[in-house]
């Protein structure tokens, strides 16, 4: 779970690496695939603000939301009725991330936390952004319907638990 939390985070700060985006909302698609080529589609709708405010609703094939607000995760399990807290210490600093981010081509390729990711680039858009997780699993985002530099109200980063579901501290 640690992992793929710092992935989201350092997926989030990445967007900002190398254009000028203040604020970002856009559907994904999410695809896992382990190493016995099994595989997973997630999808879901993304929001990030540059003051490092992030949500990523999973819609299917499972419902989750995350939340990711200054070095504090939430992520809310409608179907588990939970609500899991937990504090993500070893998240990329975005200043980092510039340093590291080299520009081939239509891409950046950045390596954070033992991980490369590749992020595909078009028309300083984000399409994709690829790598392999600490587990071997291959990992491939894809952003479409990218909306850029709009203003996003705060209240859509506000968490709403429901008083009858669990709350783990992790």
């Amino acid at each position: 779970m640690k992992l793929f939390f710092t992935f989201l985070a350092s997926s989030f700060l990445f967007l900002y690496a190398s254009f000028d985006i203040h604020s970002i909302k856009a559907n994904f698609t999410q695809t896992i695939t382990n190493e016995q080529n099994s595989t997973i589609k997630y999808s879901g709708k993304f929001y990030a603000k540059s003051d490092n405010k992030a949500l990523w609703i999973y819609q299917k094939p499972i419902k989750k939301e995350l939340y990711f607000l200054d070095g504090k995760v939430v992520i809310i399990e409608p179907e588990l009725e939970q609500a899991i807290f937990s504090r993500a210490k070893k998240l990329p600093k975005i200043l980092n991330i510039l340093k590291n981010a080299k520009k081939e081509k239509d891409r950046l390729i950045a390596k954070c936390c033992d991980t490369t990711y590749t992020i595909k680039i078009k028309d300083n858009k984000i399409i994709s952004v690829s790598y392999k997780d600490k587990v071997g699993n291959n990992v491939k985002i894809i952003f479409f319907n990218e909306e850029t530099n709009l203003i996003i109200d705060d209240e859509i980063f506000r968490y709403k638990i429901p008083k009858d579901y669990d709350i783990l501290q992790n």
